[in-house]
């Protein structure tokens, strides 16, 4: 029995999407045509190697389908990309403490809690309709990027965030 039960756990471990999917209710997805991919803005011009590789993840998966790359002002969906901080803490959350307690007086010691916060961050794509300005999808990978990432790790992740993303678009009735 309990090699059924871990057999049972590891299975649905593994059925867990690598993306979290919504999209507006009632939305004809079948009505849009064509999109446009419109960065977040930027302090400066230049785009960074992460908004870089999202880009070219976004057009490599969007070719595929049927929705056709064009200009901004003419597209029917904006396709919005932007990375969501996530706060994690790293270090030690166990402490140790004694004390001693007698006639009516008390002395007790801990160690404190050590590690510092960092943040990684998490992919979220977003379709737009470019009439409505409201969102009709989106998508949050569940997987996400850290500092030490190397550049190959970095893209091959990204790229598969994307693909993972939208394997889902557009959503299938329920």
């Amino acid at each position: 029995m309990r090699w059924f039960a871990l057999f049972l756990a590891v299975t649905l471990a593994g059925c867990v999407s690598p993306v979290v999917v919504d999209h507006r209710a009632g939305t004809d997805f079948g009505s849009y045509r064509t999109y446009a991919i419109d960065p977040p803005e930027q302090d400066e011009k230049a785009l960074s190697l992460d908004g870089q590789r999202v880009q070219e993840a976004l057009q490599r998966e969007l070719a595929g389908r049927p929705l056709d790359s064009a200009g901004e002002d003419g597209a029917d969906l904006l396709v919005r990309y932007r990375f969501v901080p996530v706060e994690k803490f790293q270090g030690s959350t166990l402490q140790f403490g004694f004390g001693w307690f007698g006639n009516g007086y008390g002395l007790s010691t801990s160690t404190p809690v050590e590690g510092e916060t960092y943040k990684e961050y998490k992919l979220q794509v977003a379709f737009v309709d470019r009439g409505t300005k409201k969102v009709v999808w989106e998508a949050t990978s569940r997987d996400t990027l850290y500092e030490s990432l190397s550049s190959e790790r970095r893209a091959k992740r990204i790229d598969a965030m994307v693909a993972d993303m939208l394997k889902r678009y557009p959503p299938t009735a329920s």
